[in-house]
This record gives structure tokens, C-alpha cells and sequence, in this order.
């Protein structure tokens, strides 16, 4: 299998990072895109999920509230409609891909509800980047559950 899209893709996406001229937001983007793209990129090999699809997502999932410093609930909306926008524009992918790139992108924030098989591994890779990075955060509840079945998993 060839990550050439991916790699596409994610030279779009660190580039415009790049650019971002706060230095905490640019590292923060960096820092969380890479953490949910390493997550993703366990979580879908070992449920046996289209990887390259996944790790697009993930570098594309919070892409509005990084490069935009749009309000975090309305990020992954238009990180949604971006996505849509540029993977269509790069006229790398099939129509069924961007939908559901920007499907997953856009139900990414709803981490309470359960959704198809490619929606719960975005969020459950948001969720156990968050952890990683800070692992003495309290989680309660959905995202705990989601963290625990996340680390599952990976050990089975």
C-alpha cells in the first residue's frame, strides 16, 4: 500500500502550520495533529480500518481551529467543509473518500455519540492523543471510556 496521498496531503497541512505566526497555537497544531495521526495510525491497523483514509483525517481534523483560530465548537464544522474543499481540489480522491474524510471530520467533537466504525476510531485517536500528551488529565465518563477501549485495543 502506498501513503502517497497521505504524504500529499500532509505536506499541504504542516506547510500551513508553518504559518502560523502565534508560536503556542503553531506548536500546539503540530504537537496534536502528529499525536492523533500516530494514534490513528495504531487504532486503524489494529481494527483493521483503511489506513490512509484515517491518517488523512487526521492530519485534516482540527485543521480550522489551527489555521483559522476559529471558536473550538464550530472547529470541526469547518474543518469538515475544508476538507471537503482541498481533497476535492487536489483531484486525488474518489467522491465516496471525501465524504467520508469529511464525514468523520465533522463528528469528531461528538465523542458522547457512537457513529460508523471510521468515526469512533477519529475520536477515539483525539482522545488517546490528548492522554498521551498529558496522562494525569482526569477523564470521566465517554472519553474515558473511549481511552480504555483504545488501549484494549491496541493490547489484544
Amino acid at each position: 500500500m502506498s501513503l502517497e496521498r497521505y504524504n500529499h496531503v500532509r505536506d499541504h497541512v504542516y506547510g500551513a502550520y508553518h504559518k502560523i505566526n502565534n508560536e503556542l497555537l503553531r506548536t500546539a497544531a503540530f504537537t496534536h495533529t502528529a499525536g492523533v495521526d500516530n494514534c490513528i495510525t495504531l487504532l486503524a491497523i489494529s481494527r483493521g480500518l483503511p489506513l490512509e483514509l484515517a491518517k488523512i483525517a487526521a492530519l485534516l481534523h482540527d485543521f480550522a481551529q489551527y489555521t483559522q483560530n476559529c471558536p473550538h465548537k464550530d472547529h470541526a464544522r469547518l474543518s469538515s467543509l475544508y476538507a471537503h474543499n482541498y481533497l476535492e481540489s487536489t483531484e486525488l480522491f474518489k467522491m465516496r473518500e471525501i465524504d467520508e474524510i469529511g464525514y468523520m471530520i465533522g463528528q469528531h467533537s461528538y465523542k458522547n455519540d457512537i457513529d460508523s466504525p471510521m468515526c469512533e476510531l477519529l475520536k477515539d485517536a483525539d482522545v488517546l492523543a490528548r492522554f498521551l500528551d498529558d496522562p494525569y488529565q482526569t477523564y470521566t465518563g465517554k472519553k474515558k471510556e473511549r481511552r480504555l477501549n483504545a488501549c484494549a485495543d491496541l493490547n489484544s
